[in-house]
């Protein structure tokens, strides 16, 4: 890269990074109100109402660290007011890659606005809806184990499918599986890993509960295998009272990301959306989502619903990717950690499924990260 293609590119970055601090300037505005001022800036005031707009955007914060917050934002608040005066001097407002981070960040705010509306008008689960749940759900509740497991990711010709499959429920121990593997040539990958039952997709959690420990089931899609042993386990399960709150978290985000969905849809089906003819064929596909994850850092055993483990070529330094079917978008999480309140983690777009976490009660379990 020439010295002037590093200078260019630093250049638009810079200017992305400023972009942020114009927007807030463009939001904000710079309304005089001098009951609510807090300091000013070459004659620009920053406002309470800036300030306790980032305070509410603190997590966790305690009463007694208020004071010592406040005085930080304000720093803050000062330190953008310089760059975006000094942005606009140079004119860096107008550089493309700034006006496209601005275009962008007004865009997303605005859209997330919308969706919180929506989702301030979703009622709380009532109680019979949570109770129903937690008997609709008796592995991850009233017949709740902790589970080691020994797995095989493999790719296999899928005339070999059905004898490995017989070799499995058979009762061929997770050793002759592997020797079979072997003698095939097959590409595998092996894991031993503890996994309590919210941490195993509901999809398949079903099915892994009715295996005996020292058993195994085989999911299967096209040439690709996943072999799963239940080499042991451990009951544990958790009451009502204990998975009330998660719970009725999970059906809360549920029925908030029908809504958006539904919304969504009926904006879309109302408004007159046209491809360029380069994106047709891919509008017409539907969304579809793949991620990569290392075996190694994952257990989660293949859905029911078409999911696909695809594994790397046997020289590839790539990880397992799994693709999900195109009717399928991302999870979302509700984890009860181990002290009391619940954290509730959602993906960047709406989710087709959601899974319940809730805390070990083991020590072989830790929280999911």
């Amino acid at each position: 890269m020439t010295n002037k293609n590093t200078t260019m590119r630093q250049a638009t970055l810079t200017a992305i990074a400023v972009a942020a601090a114009l927007l807030l300037a463009a939001c904000t505005g710079h309304k005089k109100d001098a009951t609510q001022s807090a300091a000013r800036v070459d004659g620009t005031e920053i406002t309470v109402h800036q300030i306790n707009y980032r305070l509410q955007r603190e997590r966790g914060l305690r009463p007694d660290q208020q004071d010592a917050a406040s005085h930080r934002i304000l720093e803050q608040l000062i330190d953008e007011q310089l760059l975006v005066e000094k942005a606009e001097k140079v004119k860096m407002d107008q550089e493309p890659g700034a006006q496209q981070a601005l275009d962008a960040a007004r865009r997303e705010m605005l859209a997330h606005a919308y969706m919180d509306q929506l989702a301030v008008s979703v009622a709380t689960p009532t109680e019979a809806a949570i109770h129903a749940y937690f008997d609709a759900n008796d592995a991850l509740f009233t017949h709740r184990r902790v589970y080691t497991l020994q797995e095989y990711l493999a790719r296999l010709p899928e005339d070999k499918i059905p004898t490995l499959r017989a070799m499995v429920d058979g009762g061929k121990s997770p050793g002759d599986v592997e020797a079979w593997f072997k003698a095939q040539g097959a590409q595998v990958r092996a894991q031993e890993t503890t996994q309590p039952a919210e941490r195993i997709p509901l999809s398949s959690l079903q099915a892994l509960a009715a295996v005996q420990d020292g058993h195994g089931l085989v999911a299967s899609a096209g040439n690709q295998v996943h072999v799963t042993y239940v080499t042991s386990s451990t009951s544990a399960p958790v009451s009502f009272d204990k998975a009330k709150p998660a719970i009725g978290q999970f059906l809360l985000v549920d029925a908030r990301r029908k809504v958006m969905e539904s919304n969504v849809a009926a904006l879309k089906s109302s408004a007159k959306i046209d491809y360029a003819p380069q994106y047709a064929a891919l509008a017409a596909s539907g969304p579809a989502l793949a991620t990569t994850k290392d075996i190694a850092a994952t257990s989660s055993l293949p859905a029911e619903n078409g999911t696909h483990v695809t594994l790397p070529a046997a020289n590839a330094t790539s990880s397992v990717q799994v693709t999900l079917p195109t009717t399928s978008t991302s999870s979302v999480q509700v984890s009860l950690p181990q002290t009391q309140g619940v954290r509730v983690s959602l993906p960047a777009t709406p989710a087709s499924s959601v899974e319940v976490r809730l805390p070990p009660q083991t020590s072989t379990a830790e929280p999911k990260k």
